[in-house]
Protein backbone atom coordinates (compact mmCIF):
# COMPACT_ATOMS: atom_id res chain seq x y z
CA UNK A 1 0.00 0.00 0.00
CA UNK A 2 1.27 3.47 -0.87
CA UNK A 3 1.20 6.47 1.49
CA UNK A 4 -1.14 8.16 -0.97
CA UNK A 5 -3.64 5.31 -0.81
CA UNK A 6 -3.51 5.30 3.00
CA UNK A 7 -4.49 9.00 2.90
CA UNK A 8 -7.36 8.29 0.51
CA UNK A 9 -8.63 5.48 2.75
CA UNK A 10 -8.69 7.86 5.73
CA UNK A 11 -10.51 10.38 3.58
CA UNK A 12 -13.07 7.76 2.53
CA UNK A 13 -13.85 6.83 6.13
CA UNK A 14 -14.63 10.48 6.79
CA UNK A 15 -16.15 11.94 3.64
CA UNK A 16 -17.04 8.83 1.69
CA UNK A 17 -18.13 5.25 1.72
CA UNK A 18 -18.20 1.99 -0.18
CA UNK A 19 -21.49 0.51 -1.31
CA UNK A 20 -23.03 -2.64 -2.72
CA UNK A 21 -26.44 -2.32 -4.35
CA UNK A 22 -28.46 -5.50 -4.80
CA UNK A 23 -31.19 -6.10 -7.35
CA UNK A 24 -32.97 -9.19 -8.63
CA UNK A 25 -30.69 -9.43 -11.65
CA UNK A 26 -27.29 -8.21 -10.47
CA UNK A 27 -25.22 -6.40 -7.89
CA UNK A 28 -23.43 -3.11 -8.42
CA UNK A 29 -20.58 -1.60 -6.44
CA UNK A 30 -19.51 1.98 -5.88
CA UNK A 31 -16.84 3.99 -4.09
CA UNK A 32 -18.10 7.49 -3.34
CA UNK A 33 -16.88 10.73 -1.77
CA UNK A 34 -18.75 13.96 -0.99
CA UNK A 35 -16.91 17.14 -0.04
CA UNK A 36 -17.17 20.91 -0.21
CA UNK A 37 -16.58 22.88 -3.43
CA UNK A 38 -13.38 24.27 -1.91
CA UNK A 39 -11.93 20.75 -1.97
CA UNK A 40 -12.48 20.19 -5.70
CA UNK A 41 -8.84 20.70 -6.67
CA UNK A 42 -7.65 18.31 -3.94
CA UNK A 43 -9.95 15.63 -5.35
CA UNK A 44 -9.05 16.41 -8.95
CA UNK A 45 -5.30 16.72 -8.46
CA UNK A 46 -4.67 14.11 -5.74
CA UNK A 47 -7.54 11.76 -4.91
CA UNK A 48 -8.56 10.93 -8.47
CA UNK A 49 -4.97 10.28 -9.72
CA UNK A 50 -4.27 8.11 -6.67
CA UNK A 51 -7.31 5.90 -7.28
CA UNK A 52 -6.86 5.86 -11.06
CA UNK A 53 -3.20 4.85 -10.83
CA UNK A 54 -3.58 2.34 -8.00
CA UNK A 55 -6.53 0.47 -9.45
CA UNK A 56 -6.25 1.20 -13.20
CA UNK A 57 -9.70 2.84 -13.34
CA UNK A 58 -11.11 6.21 -14.33
CA UNK A 59 -12.84 8.14 -11.56
CA UNK A 60 -15.17 11.01 -12.14
CA UNK A 61 -14.86 14.21 -10.12
CA UNK A 62 -17.54 16.84 -10.56
CA UNK A 63 -19.32 19.74 -8.89
CA UNK A 64 -23.01 19.26 -8.20
CA UNK A 65 -25.75 21.85 -8.10
CA UNK A 66 -26.17 21.17 -4.37
CA UNK A 67 -22.81 22.90 -3.80
CA UNK A 68 -20.73 19.77 -3.25
CA UNK A 69 -17.72 18.10 -4.82
CA UNK A 70 -18.40 14.48 -5.74
CA UNK A 71 -16.12 11.62 -6.74
CA UNK A 72 -17.62 8.35 -7.95
CA UNK A 73 -16.21 5.13 -9.34
CA UNK A 74 -18.08 1.89 -9.92
CA UNK A 75 -15.74 -1.00 -9.17
CA UNK A 76 -16.42 -4.30 -7.46
CA UNK A 77 -12.68 -4.90 -7.19
CA UNK A 78 -12.03 -1.68 -5.26
CA UNK A 79 -15.02 -2.16 -2.96
CA UNK A 80 -14.01 -5.73 -2.10
CA UNK A 81 -10.38 -4.68 -1.58
CA UNK A 82 -11.37 -1.92 0.84
CA UNK A 83 -13.80 -4.26 2.59
CA UNK A 84 -10.96 -6.78 3.01
CA UNK A 85 -9.06 -4.06 4.91
CA UNK A 86 -11.99 -3.70 7.30
CA UNK A 87 -13.76 -0.71 5.74
CA UNK A 88 -17.52 -1.14 6.34
CA UNK A 89 -19.79 -1.54 3.32
CA UNK A 90 -22.78 0.78 3.49
CA UNK A 91 -23.63 2.87 6.54
CA UNK A 92 -20.72 3.18 8.97
CA UNK A 93 -21.80 2.48 12.56
CA UNK A 94 -18.18 2.09 13.69
CA UNK A 95 -14.80 1.55 12.09
CA UNK A 96 -11.14 1.14 12.93
CA UNK A 97 -7.76 1.87 11.39
CA UNK A 98 -7.01 -0.95 8.92
CA UNK A 99 -4.35 -3.25 10.44
CA UNK A 100 -2.40 -3.12 7.17
CA UNK A 101 -1.97 0.63 7.56
CA UNK A 102 -0.65 0.18 11.10
CA UNK A 103 1.61 -2.69 10.00
CA UNK A 104 3.16 -0.66 7.19
CA UNK A 105 3.70 2.45 9.31
CA UNK A 106 1.31 4.60 7.26
CA UNK A 107 -0.84 5.87 10.11
CA UNK A 108 0.20 9.52 9.76
CA UNK A 109 -0.92 9.47 6.12
CA UNK A 110 -4.21 7.87 7.15
CA UNK A 111 -4.74 10.54 9.84
CA UNK A 112 -4.00 13.20 7.22
CA UNK A 113 -6.94 11.90 5.20
CA UNK A 114 -9.16 11.86 8.30
CA UNK A 115 -8.16 15.45 9.08
CA UNK A 116 -8.93 16.57 5.54
CA UNK A 117 -12.38 14.98 5.80
CA UNK A 118 -13.46 15.57 9.39
CA UNK A 119 -10.96 18.00 10.83
CA UNK A 120 -11.09 21.74 11.28
CA UNK A 121 -8.76 24.50 12.41
CA UNK A 122 -10.19 27.55 14.11
CA UNK A 123 -9.30 30.35 16.49
CA UNK A 124 -10.02 29.64 20.13
CA UNK A 125 -13.09 31.36 21.47
CA UNK A 126 -14.95 31.61 24.75
CA UNK A 127 -18.70 31.73 25.29
CA UNK A 128 -18.69 30.79 28.97
CA UNK A 129 -17.86 34.08 30.68
CA UNK A 130 -18.83 37.60 29.71
CA UNK A 131 -15.47 38.85 30.92
CA UNK A 132 -13.56 36.66 28.45
CA UNK A 133 -12.68 37.72 24.96
CA UNK A 134 -15.01 36.17 22.39
CA UNK A 135 -12.14 35.17 20.10
CA UNK A 136 -8.43 34.70 20.88
CA UNK A 137 -6.77 35.75 17.64
CA UNK A 138 -3.39 34.27 18.57
CA UNK A 139 -4.63 30.86 19.80
CA UNK A 140 -5.69 28.03 17.46
CA UNK A 141 -7.59 24.78 17.96
CA UNK A 142 -7.49 21.60 15.87
CA UNK A 143 -10.69 19.58 16.04
CA UNK A 144 -11.65 16.18 14.61
CA UNK A 145 -15.26 15.07 15.05
CA UNK A 146 -16.84 11.74 14.05
CA UNK A 147 -19.43 9.21 15.23
CA UNK A 148 -17.02 6.26 14.89
CA UNK A 149 -16.03 5.47 18.48
CA UNK A 150 -13.35 2.82 17.91
CA UNK A 151 -11.70 4.87 15.17
CA UNK A 152 -11.65 8.05 17.24
CA UNK A 153 -10.08 6.25 20.21
CA UNK A 154 -7.45 4.78 17.89
CA UNK A 155 -6.70 8.15 16.33
CA UNK A 156 -6.05 9.63 19.76
CA UNK A 157 -3.77 6.73 20.68
CA UNK A 158 -1.84 6.94 17.43
CA UNK A 159 -1.39 10.70 17.74
CA UNK A 160 0.18 10.13 21.15
CA UNK A 161 2.40 7.44 19.61
CA UNK A 162 3.52 10.05 17.06
CA UNK A 163 4.45 12.45 19.85
CA UNK A 164 1.33 14.61 19.55
CA UNK A 165 -0.71 15.05 22.72
CA UNK A 166 -4.38 15.94 22.20
CA UNK A 167 -6.98 16.69 24.83
CA UNK A 168 -9.16 13.87 26.10
CA UNK A 169 -11.81 12.46 23.78
CA UNK A 170 -15.28 13.86 24.46
CA UNK A 171 -18.56 12.15 23.58
CA UNK A 172 -21.89 13.93 23.29
CA UNK A 173 -25.04 12.53 21.66
CA UNK A 174 -23.05 9.79 19.96
CA UNK A 175 -20.51 12.17 18.41
CA UNK A 176 -16.86 11.97 19.46
CA UNK A 177 -14.76 15.13 19.49
CA UNK A 178 -10.98 15.27 19.71
CA UNK A 179 -9.26 18.62 20.12
CA UNK A 180 -5.68 19.80 20.26
CA UNK A 181 -5.43 23.12 22.07
CA UNK A 182 -1.81 23.37 23.24
CA UNK A 183 -0.09 25.52 20.63
CA UNK A 184 3.11 23.46 20.70
CA UNK A 185 1.11 20.28 20.05
CA UNK A 186 -0.66 21.97 17.13
CA UNK A 187 2.73 22.86 15.68
CA UNK A 188 3.84 19.24 16.15
CA UNK A 189 0.65 18.02 14.41
CA UNK A 190 1.40 20.08 11.31
CA UNK A 191 5.05 19.04 11.30
CA UNK A 192 4.23 15.31 11.51
CA UNK A 193 0.87 14.92 9.73
CA UNK A 194 1.63 17.58 7.09
CA UNK A 195 -1.90 18.32 5.84
CA UNK A 196 -2.28 19.53 2.28
CA UNK A 197 -4.84 22.17 3.29
CA UNK A 198 -6.68 23.44 6.40
CA UNK A 199 -3.34 24.99 7.32
CA UNK A 200 -2.22 27.55 9.88
CA UNK A 201 -3.08 31.08 8.65
CA UNK A 202 -0.14 33.39 8.01
CA UNK A 203 -1.38 35.75 10.72
CA UNK A 204 -1.01 33.08 13.41
CA UNK A 205 2.23 32.22 15.17
CA UNK A 206 2.73 28.88 16.91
Amino acid sequence: MSPELAEVIGLNLGDGGIYQYLSQRQSSYQVAFTASPAEYLYYQDFVKPTIDTTFAVKCRVYLRNDNTTRLRVGSKRIVLYLASLGIPIGKKLDASIPPEILKQGLVKHFIRGIYHAEGSLYRRYSKMYNTHRKVYSNLLVIQIRMKLRTLMNQIRTELVNLGIHPNRLIEKDGVYTLRITAQGEIRRFFEVIRPRYKLVPHSASL
